[in-house]
């Protein structure tokens, strides 16, 4: 699933991204937490998977991590925001903070895409950071289209963000 993927995509890059354990705990946590709103309204996902998350104590998170989980969660699926609006509307959130919900972000939509369809297609997939270009491998049998088409629109993002390139391939059955 999403987490699966997202994680997969965190331990490839570990070398561009410096981010540690405790960011990828913050990133699986933003995975499994990502659709929690629909609970609510199906109409506004983010903005009510945002509240949950900032109404919820969360045993072992600060309220910076939650902050910043309840963050990536919401630009999931909404347009990223710049430091200033973000700063505006959550008090005490600095650059150091902002950069990481992006890369948070990045991955999350990335990851989010791949399993869109959620009919589990992607049976597995290689995820291999050379030469500043992470290559995403899908084995799939079955027409994995979608999800590829799906994954143009975050790439842009996602590139943008890590200062890498992103190629999708997949790798078909007879």
């Amino acid at each position: 699933g999403t987490t699966d993927v997202a994680l997969a995509i965190f331990d490839s890059i570990r070398k561009i991204h410096g981010m540690e354990a405790r960011q990828r705990l913050l990133l699986q946590i933003a995975a499994q937490l990502h659709d929690c709103g629909k609970y609510i309204s199906m109409g506004d996902v983010a903005e009510c998977s945002y509240r949950i998350i900032m109404a919820t104590e969360i045993i072992g998170l600060s309220t910076e991590e939650r902050k910043i989980i309840a963050n990536a969660v919401r630009y999931n699926t909404t347009d990223f925001v710049s430091y200033e609006l973000l700063k505006d509307e959550e008090t005490g959130l600095d650059r150091s903070q902002y950069l990481l919900i992006a890369k948070l972000t990045a991955i999350l939509r990335l990851a989010n895409a791949m399993d869109r369809s959620h009919y589990q297609k992607v049976k597995a997939l290689n995820v291999t950071l050379k030469d500043r270009i992470l290559y995403l491998v899908v084995d799939s049998a079955k027409d994995v289209s979608l999800e590829l088409g799906l994954l143009k629109d975050k790439k842009e993002f996602f590139e943008e963000v890590f200062g890498i390139r992103l190629v999708m391939r997949r790798k078909g059955r007879r």
